[in-house]
């Protein structure tokens, strides 16, 4: 860019439009880098925090970052790369982590048997004279290098908790109605289950052959504006497809959550947008969402339960992303404090006294989305410390 306005502009004006543009840059930068500052915030040792911490077969990296932070997500900002470790990136069974200060702020570490020193080495013995006619000589016996075969440990736990996610989505009404459906079975039956041959009508995608078996559920209304969000796909099962002919289609059904029924709708089969290995971070933006409905429907959930929330990709949530749970907003009146004269005459007239403060909510979980929708998106509650209600907020940490 600079190359093309020295073209057009002398050398002194150019130099006035080059010295612009660097500080214009150079206070991004530094705008960038605040901001980033401000987003992460300090680091919060826990007050129980072993010095260290030797990793066991089970563990995730979710786990041992909670045993040391306050903030689990705060993880990359005190862990350093020790150069001496292959893989500093990658933890596994047996390695130690070490809590330690540099300049005062908090830092994790990792030690690991057999490298950078020590087990692993090859060793050398010499029985012959350091040189024979000017060469020089030595006798190495040969050594075992143990490798280990163990994995790295999974950031979060996702084996662990993949069966207590929720499989049922969140859907429009439209996309639900112009969905294939179930017709019936080849023996006439309208009622069927795994690995019965099913037949269905719809308009069809030739390059997709694997579907999920829903069924029509709850509609969930925003609480915050009463819009309606969609409608419950409830899955039932799934089913592969193995023939087609225009609108006409043949089935398997691989496996069934509950017995199929004529008239159930098909979507497209998606997978986990999560990845194991990715350590759970808050958005770089403020969330304040509603909580729809708690598990099943009910008014009142914990710890493992699925909340379905009214905010989406429309404001950039993702699958990965960490929130909160907070508390509602608690309002005290001061009637201690200094009133204004508007306070005294509404006392007067026997209104209530005092100034009302609102006092923020206490935090009182963690939800790890796993599911997004344009206006709606699923989150599992990693913990919590006491029940969570609809009328708790979910917010950046």
């Amino acid at each position: 860019m600079t190359m093309e306005i020295a073209q057009y502009l002398p050398q002194k004006r150019f130099n006035k439009v080059k010295t612009w543009l660097l500080g214009g840059v150079t206070a991004l930068l530094l705008t960038t880098l605040n901001a980033a500052e401000q987003a992460t915030g300090p680091v919060n040792i826990r007050p129980d925090s072993p010095s260290s911490y030797t990793v066991v077969q089970g563990d995730t990296l979710w786990d041992i970052a909670g045993r040391f932070l306050e903030q689990p997500w705060m993880w990359p900002q005190v862990w350093q790369v020790n150069p001496q470790i292959q893989n500093p990136d990658l933890i596994y069974p047996g390695d130690l982590i070490t809590l330690s200060y540099v300049d005062g702020q908090p830092v994790l570490s990792v030690s690991r048997p057999g490298e950078g020193g020590g087990a692993n080495q090859v060793t050398t013995t010499s029985t012959l004279p350091p040189s024979v006619d000017g060469i020089r000589t030595e006798k190495r016996s040969p050594s075992i290098r143990r490798e280990s075969l163990l994995s790295p440990i999974p950031a979060i736990p996702l084996e662990n908790i993949e069966a207590l996610l929720s499989q049922n989505r969140v859907v429009t009404e439209e996309m639900f109605e112009a969905a294939p459906y179930l017709l019936g079975e080849v023996d006439g039956r309208n009622v069927f289950g795994e690995g019965q041959v099913v037949y269905a009508r719809g308009n069809w995608n030739n390059s997709i052959t694997r579907y999920d078996i829903v069924r029509q559920g709850r509609e969930f209304e925003d609480p915050d504006t009463g819009d309606t969000l969609g409608m419950e796909a409830i899955l039932i099962g799934h089913v592969t497809v193995t023939g087609i002919s225009g609108e006409r289609a043949v089935l398997h059904i691989d496996s069934s959550e509950l017995e199929a029924k004529a008239g159930d709708r098909l979507l497209e089969r998606t997978g986990s947008e999560l990845d194991s290995n990715f350590l759970p971070q808050p958005p770089n933006f403020a969330v304040d969402a509603a909580i729809v409905t708690v598990g099943t429907g009910r008014m009142i959930g914990g710890q493992y339960d699925t909340l379905v929330l009214n905010q989406g990709s429309n404001i950039g949530l993702a699958p990965g992303h960490l929130l909160s749970v907070q508390q509602p907003t608690d309002t005290m009146r001061d009637i201690y404090g200094k009133h204004s004269i508007w306070d005294r005459v509404r006392n007067a007239f026997g209104g209530e006294a005092g100034h009302p403060i609102e006092f923020p909510g206490e935090k009182i979980g963690s939800v790890l989305i796993y599911q997004v929708y344009d206006n709606a998106s699923l989150g599992y509650v990693l913990n919590s410390t006491e029940d969570i209600s609809t009328q708790d907020r979910l917010v950046t940490p």
